[in-house]
């Protein structure tokens, strides 16, 4: 399984281990700067700390899969992760402490909710999953959305002239049925038309949202982008289709994913590829702009991306 990990002190790799791996067994592939207390993984976060026990334990039985996103919590930084992440949201009060991917949703009636990042895979079909997993809760189905782009692209070729691709249709209609090609707001506008649904993207470093047909459909779906990968916005109890008609639930909503993207930027997770310099973690390439770093991912299968330093 291949697994993308992060730390403090910008530690930052992708690993590869065998399907039956251990604890021990990711944390020494880790090479990690410093002694290791836990890993943190999944949405909520869940904790498991680093002792004799649990260093035998394997991924799979605590839940890690390939494309998994762990946070390695070294030693000196350990007591002040479990402040944060061992709080239950059925104890925590108007003042708890959330991680920054998740928000409360309060509404007039007295109800309670949480809105929260559904981490999608960082393979190069993370559009296509992330849109997937809104509208059917499958990113198997990711193929058969490439499927339906291409078609559509290509019994349209005067909508999608070649100018507007920026290649030529039929090579278009090719390209974008590979899994390791990026999608964008051609894929996004196709898909709503055919899912009968708005999506909205929100944009993570520029905090807004880009609304795709919300002048034809009241139900919305939500995704965010941060610069470089897309994932989907739910509640915690999985819902991910809203309906701008209930108006107070549906803008209650927004707002919650506008604070997610907020706190999410704040912590260093968003890269505007207009402007600031992208670097690939796996080979130490500099990118800039969003179109260099898709083709440097179609091109190495590389998905391992983060904020260059001046």
């Amino acid at each position: 399984m291949r697994l993308k990990l992060s730390g403090g002190n910008g530690y930052n790799k992708v690993v590869s281990v065998d399907n039956d791996a251990t604890l021990e067994k990711l944390l020494l592939a880790s090479e990690a700067p410093t002694p290791v207390a836990g890993i943190r993984y999944g949405y909520p976060p869940q904790r498991v700390d680093n002792n004799q026990k649990t260093s035998q334990s394997k991924l799979d039985s605590l839940g890690i899969s390939s494309g998994e996103k762990v946070t390695l919590i070294f030693q000196d930084e350990g007591n002040k992760s479990e402040a944060v992440t061992e709080r239950a949201p059925s104890s925590q009060s108007s003042s708890e402490q959330l991680p920054p991917n998740k928000c409360k949703i309060s509404l007039p009636t007295g109800e309670e909710t949480y809105l929260h990042v559904r981490q999608i895979p960082d393979d190069n079909s993370c559009l296509f999953h992330s849109l997937s997993y809104c509208v059917y809760k499958d990113i198997s189905l990711s193929p058969t959305l490439r499927t339906v782009c291409s078609e559509h692209i290509r019994n349209d070729k005067v909508l999608y002239s070649d100018a507007v691709l920026d290649r030529p249709n039929e090579e278009y209609a090719q390209w974008i049925l590979r899994k390791d090609s990026w999608g964008g707001g051609i894929e996004i506008a196709i898909l709503s038309k055919n899912f009968g649904v708005a999506v909205y993207v929100l944009d993570m470093d520029a905090q807004k949202f880009e609304k795709f047909n919300e002048d034809q459909f009241n139900q919305f779906v939500i995704i965010m982008f941060n610069g470089v990968h897309y994932d989907s916005l739910e509640l915690v109890n999985q819902r991910t289709v809203f309906d701008r008609r209930d108006e107070i639930f549906s803008e209650a909503v927004l707002e919650a994913a506008l604070e997610i993207a907020k706190q999410l930027k704040r912590s260093g997770h968003s890269f505007n590829t207009r402007r600031d310099r992208i670097i690939c973690n796996t080979c130490k390439t500099i990118l800039v702009g969003e179109r260099d770093v898709a083709r440097h991912a179609e091109s190495t299968g590389h998905v391992d991306f983060g904020q260059a330093k001046n």
